[in-house]
């Protein structure tokens, strides 16, 4: 099992949908909206899960850094495509809470 080539395509890939978004908004737009106040948690996660996946990938192969840094990524990346539809932050909230509660009932303790 090689995480790190999966983890090295996926940042290309994600890299290429934030491009597209660039695209269809318009560059400088995307940096603003990326760059506004209350998206820039969500910025600075994103960019930083993205360079260290590819920093674990290509530079130091860490196995275990490659999987949390592309799990990061994916989050990152699912908020950010919600969040252009309508409802789609909220359903990722209760998408959350019911999962936690989900997992909350299956656990033993």
């Amino acid at each position: 099992i090689r995480p790190g080539k999966f983890a090295l395509a996926f940042s290309l890939g994600s890299l290429l949908v934030m491009f597209g978004f660039a695209v269809l908004s318009g560059p400088i737009n995307h940096l603003k909206h990326l760059a506004a106040p209350e998206r820039l948690p969500f910025s600075v996660a994103y960019v930083g899960s993205l360079v260290a996946t590819i920093y674990f990938s290509v530079g130091r192969t860490s196995y275990i850094g490659s999987i949390i840094g592309a799990i990061v990524q994916i989050i990152a990346l699912i908020t950010y495509i919600a969040a252009y539809f309508p409802g789609g932050t909220q359903t990722i909230r209760f998408g959350g809470q019911m999962l936690l509660r989900g997992a909350g009932s299956a656990l033993p303790f």
